[in-house]
């Protein structure tokens, strides 16, 4: 038998067209093996590759599992291909992913990860080899949504015979730099192409703020992380929360020349700044600073002057929005993409505009998002941050609770609602008194209903249970063409009912 296993894959899978159209399931991914590895070893493998998803509270079996025929020993990973088509069509098994292990020495080497269709929906095979400690959990994120098979591509490709020697390092010529304050500096930039700066209430730790930020942080070393904790900033005792958060942000702007003279590859204008001693709950700060001379550099200009720079930046108006306190909703999905320069910083006609939630069912196996260009024409022209509906997902994460699948309907569309407002709570703009449910599968034929439930919109420092166990009082609905849905919100939010039918009237008075 090769101690190379064939791993090559048709270009494309064309059957896994089949399942477009069907509805989301959380089947477990099959495991397989083409290395001859005995009942206990393929137990220990089947237990390694399902342990993120067991940390996070899913039952044994139900993430990862030992496909009925698991053993293809010596055969190409091409059989392997050909035996999950089969049987994805059972219903039993996830049908677009598998995992195969083709090393005996799987816990140094790795397994492989497959798709049979990848974020495209044009029946693309694909495959990266991983560590078999986060394949369900990768496999699982791909099910719900959480990420995309590039991002954990990205993110968990795992190369065992690759030594990362580094040995072209630019050096910095400013090591010399005799300034003790922040982080050490480093010898080269980051594939990113940039730094990103993390100013942190004094209260936390900037090892744990870094192991919640970090991409990818269990996969790399210290020297790869590209978030960088650049200082601890303490409140004014006496500071309300709105004073509080903007001296905070004034004394990062102050640091930030400094940090940027010892740290060349920092990024110069966004930063964020964790205001708050519970920002899991409050979230954390991205700052856009004013426009600055970052040419210069210490060595060349002393420290005097760059600290006088950074007394006009916190004298200076920054611009700031509050986003998620975690990797992906936070950093990846808000900060990366402002600082990249792939969404615009939001405007304050973006800012002012209202966001409204939609709740999906009795769509038949439509995509989440069904009716969203219908509702809102301009959706298609939106960029990342400009969005004007929220779709509830249909599967959520409960912490200490694994993965809660919801059965969406009216009653509980209007039950979970200031639910789903807290859980989008950092969406400015959100509304948080009118819902929009898209209840059938021919939007243009029978229209949408507008729902209208009456809380106090409270969603800081509450718990899941008190927001569900909220009473239902004051709750009416109206149905109104799919086209008129958006613009009747907006007016009617604003009480301008003038010229509107009496259903609507009743409905927004």
């Amino acid at each position: 038998m090769s101690d190379n296993p064939d791993l090559s894959l048709p270009a494309k899978a064309p059957s896994m067209a089949r399942y477009h159209d069907e509805p989301m399931t959380l089947h477990p991914a099959a495991l397989y093996t083409l290395v001859d590895l005995t009942d206990a070893e393929l137990g220990d493998l089947e237990r390694k590759c399902e342990a993120g998803c067991i940390d996070t509270g899913s039952e044994p079996g139900t993430s990862v599992r030992l496909a009925p025929r698991p053993r293809f020993v010596g055969q190409p990973l091409r059989a392997v291909f050909d035996y999950h088509l089969e049987l994805g069509t059972q219903n039993t098994f996830e049908p677009r992913y598998f995992i195969a292990a083709v090393e005996k020495d799987w816990r140094a080497k790795g397994v492989i990860l497959v798709t049979l269709d990848d974020d495209e929906l044009d029946c693309n095979v694909d495959s990266f080899r991983i560590k078999a400690v986060d394949a369900g959990l990768s496999v699982v994120n791909l099910q719900i949504g959480n990420s995309s098979w590039d991002e954990e591509k990205d993110g968990y490709e795992f190369h065992p015979d690759n030594g990362d020697g580094g040995d072209d390092d630019d050096d910095d010529d400013t090591n010399n730099d005799d300034n003790d304050d922040g982080p050490p500096a480093p010898t080269k930039n980051v594939p990113l192409g940039y730094y990103i700066p993390i100013y942190i209430h004094s209260s936390l730790s900037e090892d744990e703020v870094t192991a919640n930020l970090e991409p990818a942080f269990k996969k790399k070393s210290p020297e790869d992380f590209a978030c960088r904790v650049q200082a601890k900033l303490t409140p004014a005792s006496s500071a309300s929360d709105t004073t509080s958060t903007q001296d905070l942000i004034q004394q990062a702007a102050a640091l930030h020349p400094l940090r940027c003279a010892k740290n060349p590859y920092l990024h110069k204008t966004y930063i964020l700044v964790i205001d708050t001693a519970d920002p899991v709950e409050n979230g954390m700060l991205m700052v856009k600073l004013p426009s600055w001379d970052a040419s210069r550099r210490s060595g060349t200009t002393e420290k005097t002057d760059l600290r006088r720079v950074g007394e006009e930046l916190a004298l200076a108006a920054s611009q700031h929005i509050r986003i998620p306190y975690s990797c992906h909703d936070g950093l990846q999905t808000r900060f990366l993409i402002l600082a990249n320069g792939d969404a615009d910083w939001p405007s304050e006609d973006v800012r002012a505009q209202p966001v409204f939630v939609v709740f999906q069912y009795n769509t038949h196996g439509k995509e989440l998002g069904f009716g969203a260009n219908s509702v809102d024409p301009g959706a298609a022209k939106r960029k990342p941050g400009e969005e004007r509906l929220v779709y509830a997902p249909q599967v959520v994460k409960r912490p200490g609770h694994g993965l809660e699948k919801i059965a969406w309907n009216y009653d509980e569309a209007v039950r979970r609602f200031p639910w789903f407002c807290r859980e989008k709570r950092f969406v400015e703009g959100l509304d948080r008194t009118f819902f929009i449910c898209v209840d059938g599968d021919d939007v243009a034929t029978m229209g949408v209903l507008l729902v209208r439930r009456k809380w106090d919109g409270n969603v800081w420092g509450r718990t899941r249970d008190e927001l569900l166990g909220l009473p239902v009082d004051g709750v009416k609905d109206v149905r109104v063409p799919v086209k008129e849905a958006l613009v009747l919100l907006e007016k009617g939010g604003k009480g301008e009912i003038d010229g509107m039918s009496e259903g609507l009237r009743g409905f927004f008075l």
